[in-house]
């Protein structure tokens, strides 16, 4: 019973913490995520590569070297299949996902509704591995020089009942000549129960159609406030 009692504390917390993500992301103006409601186009493939190259203060949670690996494929002009996957809190946890991706209603307007079901496994602290479940709901805006996206997801654990969500919020501005402006927000609990957020601004340079560079930090706001040099690369084929 207790669990029961801790779980929907935590739940009450992760909502109080989406909401004011949320309440941040109506007001921050034109933004967006490389990950969000938008559909891949049919036949297209979309491969984000990062982590933290190097870190300031004592950052081990909730920002640490944190490797990162993303695809998306565009099997349909509507379904759109992909993996993500990750380590944190100085390698001791991480996951890997295979996920799907439908709009809801249609794509032609200019916000956005989309919802993703996801099957992997979650690394925990203590060295098992647990299947999970995930699921999402995703959010995007575009506007004249950029976008604006939410993207909230929430995963539980089949074995060990494992369980944490977090919200992200992204807001993009073009800047030209290839330049963009990316500010990203996340608020979320993890799987110690820790309330978390982060905030990461970057700048992202075009080198062609193909190749994205991202730069940037990454700032947490909670736990022991450490940071780290952010650097991805976006491929596109």
């Amino acid at each position: 019973m207790g669990w029961r009692i801790a779980l929907r504390r935590r739940i009450a917390a992760a909502g109080c913490a989406a909401f004011w993500i949320l309440s941040l992301a109506g007001v921050a103006g034109p933004g967006a995520a490389v990950a969000g409601a938008w559909p891949r186009d049919e036949g297209e493939v979309f491969l984000s590569l990062g982590g933290n190259l190097a870190l300031f203060g004592d950052a081990v949670r909730p920002v640490h070297y944190d490797p990162t690996v993303y695809l998306e494929y565009g099997l349909t002009d509507r379904l759109t299949l992909g993996f993500d996957g990750y380590t944190a809190d100085a390698g001791s946890v991480g996951s890997l996902f295979g996920w799907a991706r439908m709009p809801l209603g249609p794509t032609d307007r200019n916000a956005k509704w989309a919802v993703s079901g996801a099957l992997g496994a979650t690394l925990l602290a203590s060295g098992r591995y647990d299947p999970t479940l995930r699921l999402g709901l995703h959010w995007g805006r575009g506007l004249d020089d950029g976008w604006l996206a939410v993207d909230a997801q929430a995963q539980v654990g089949v074995g060990a009942l494992s369980h944490q969500a977090k919200v992200d919020a992204s807001w993009g501005y073009g800047l030209g000549r290839g330049w963009t402006v990316l500010m990203q927000g996340q608020v979320g609990y993890g799987l110690q129960g820790d309330l978390y957020a982060k905030l990461s601004p970057s700048l992202v340079y075009k080198v062609n159609d193909a190749i994205s560079l991202r730069a940037g930090l990454t700032r947490a706001l909670t736990g022991d406030r450490g940071g780290g040099l952010t650097f991805e690369t976006w491929l596109r084929f």
